[in-house]
C-alpha cells in the first residue's frame, strides 16, 4: 500500500472514539484519546523548534568550516616553510657536487697534463 493510500486510511480522532467508546465507555475513551493527544502535542517539533534547531546546525557547520579554514592555513604555511628549507637544502648540495665534480676533473686533467711531460 503507497503511503498516500496509508495517510489517507489513517482513522479520525472522531472514528477512534466511536471505536472505544463501546469497549472502554464514553468517559474513557475521551481521557484515552486527550491523552494520546496531550502526548503527541509535547512529543512533537513545532515549526519553531525546527528553525532553533536549524539555526544552531548552521552556526555550528560555520564554526566548523572556519576552523578548518584556519587548520588549512596552518597546514599551507607549514607546508612551504618545509618546502623552502628543502630548496635550500637541494641548492647546498648542489654546489658541494658541483665542486666535487671540479675538483675531480682538475685532478684528471692535471694528472694528464704531469703524465704528459
Amino acid at each position: 500500500m503507497p503511503l498516500y493510500n496509508a495517510i489517507r486510511a489513517m482513522p479520525t480522532v472522531l472514528d477512534l472514539y466511536e471505536k472505544l467508546k463501546p469497549r472502554l465507555g464514553e468517559e474513557e475513551a475521551r481521557s484515552l484519546l486527550e491523552f494520546i493527544q496531550t502526548s503527541v502535542d509535547q512529543h512533537a517539533a513545532t515549526k519553531a523548534d525546527l528553525q532553533r534547531t536549524e539555526s544552531a546546525l548552521r552556526e555550528e557547520l560555520h564554526a566548523t568550516a572556519a576552523s578548518l579554514r584556519e587548520e588549512m592555513h596552518a597546514t599551507a604555511a607549514s607546508l612551504r616553510e618545509e618546502m623552502h628549507k628543502m630548496r635550500a637544502e637541494l641548492i647546498k648540495w648542489s654546489f658541494v657536487f658541483w665542486i666535487g665534480n671540479i675538483a675531480v676533473l682538475s685532478g684528471i686533467m692535471l694528472a694528464l697534463l704531469r703524465g704528459g711531460r
